[in-house]
């Protein structure tokens, strides 16, 4: 049985990591998510727009300096959110129409001061912790249908760990999506933050 996944990336791009991993997805068209920081997106303006021209990749605002945004004023977030949404037009003429909050952090007052889907995860490879492949590997074992992945482009965990990953997940008749893919038409719904194509909760303000 064929089952689907969403690779994502946060925190790109940034430098020649990054350039691995889409080289690497790209060599065999894999189709992916990268939530862009924008502070490193204004540091690698022509790596994003290789990014942005292949088709194989979707993108998300991670905001601009990744800070939690439950400490930030209202007019902060805005702030955070808008001046990556800005760069990301200017530099490839496209729109980021979901977000992915830095650290997963986010309640209900800063949901409805965002307005948009919140892509949060149901696998993460914890690169970020313990900086070991093999244990990058051992996770994403425990993929499921449905699953939105987590892991990041500037860790060298994550990019050592990619090609062994992707082989897993297509030996176990995985079919990569990126989250527009997996989360189809109910993307649309703003009200919600989405954990996997399967899982999703309501912030209490508008949507169905």
């Amino acid at each position: 049985m064929t089952k689907e996944i969403a690779l994502t990336f946060d925190d790109g791009p940034w430098g020649i990591k990054t350039v691995r991993v889409l080289d690497e997805l790209t060599n065999r068209k894999i189709p992916a998510t990268f939530m862009i920081w924008g502070v490193h997106m204004a540091e690698y303006p022509e790596i994003l727009k290789v990014a942005a021209e292949n088709e194989l990749f979707a993108f998300g605002n991670h905001t601009y300096h990744h800070r939690h945004l439950t400490d930030l004023s209202d007019k902060e977030i805005l702030s955070e959110l808008n001046k990556t949404d800005d760069l990301f037009y200017e530099l490839t003429g496209e729109k980021l129409d979901f977000v992915r909050p830095p650290f997963g952090d986010c309640e209900y007052h800063t949901l409805d001061i965002i307005r948009r889907p919140l892509i949060c995860w149901s696998l993460d490879t914890m690169s970020w912790d313990h900086g070991n492949p093999a244990k990058c590997v051992e996770t994403i074992h425990k993929a499921k249908d449905g699953d939105i992945v987590l892991m990041h482009d500037f860790q060298e965990a994550d990019v050592l760990a990619l090609p062994e990953i992707l082989d897993y997940l297509e030996e176990e008749n995985f079919t990569f999506k990126t989250i527009p893919e997996l989360l189809g038409a109910q993307l649309n719904d703003e009200a919600y933050i989405y954990y996997s194509r399967d899982k999703r909760v309501k912030t209490g303000f508008g949507g169905s």
